[in-house]
């Protein structure tokens, strides 16, 4: 799969199956989190990789519609600094995981959580970091449900603006 295809085949999954990501591939995975640019190059994120359930169970309520997050096989958590908090670099790097874990055959899901406090209590983030996204990860289930919001995607020619709106 070239990565140009990876990009523009990847779907948000929420169904998994029972069977475990081995070590190798979540590593490339996370290796992939890490080579994401930086604003300053400053690094400043970190990731938690929660396997246990109920750390699971804990991260997910402190989201909206996220009920199904202890379905998968792992949950990484990409925690912040509050005094340098940079939402594009989390969002850089929850979307190379992503597509790094659709090349390997990887369902995968980007989550907000709402309710940093509920957040920082089920992973032991200190009180000046926030976890406001989450990727949940797994091997996709065989008999997952079709999308009921799959929709086709905006035209290029209706997305697109070259050099003034109109």
């Amino acid at each position: 799969m070239t990565p140009y295809e990876a990009i523009i085949s990847k779907r948000d999954t929420r169904a998994y199956s029972d069977e475990p990501i081995p070590d190798e591939i979540l590593r490339r995975v996370l290796q992939a989190a890490r080579m994401a640019g930086s604003s300053k190059n400053q690094e400043v994120n970190r990731l938690i990789v929660i396997r246990d359930r109920a750390v699971k169970e804990a991260a997910s309520g402190a989201g909206d519609f996220a009920s199904w997050i202890p379905t998968a096989d792992v949950v990484i958590g990409i925690a912040s600094p509050l005094e340098s908090h940079r939402m594009f670099d989390v969002g850089r790097m929850a979307q190379n995981m992503m597509v790094a874990a659709h090349a390997e055959g990887l369902a995968s899901c980007p989550v907000t959580l709402h309710r940093q406090q509920q957040a920082r209590s089920a992973v032991g983030l200190p009180e000046d970091w926030d976890m406001t996204m989450i990727v949940t990860m797994g091997w996709p289930a065989p008999d997952a449900p079709t999308n009921p919001l799959q929709r086709t995607r905006v035209p290029l020619e209706d997305l697109v603006r070259y050099d003034h709106w109109s």
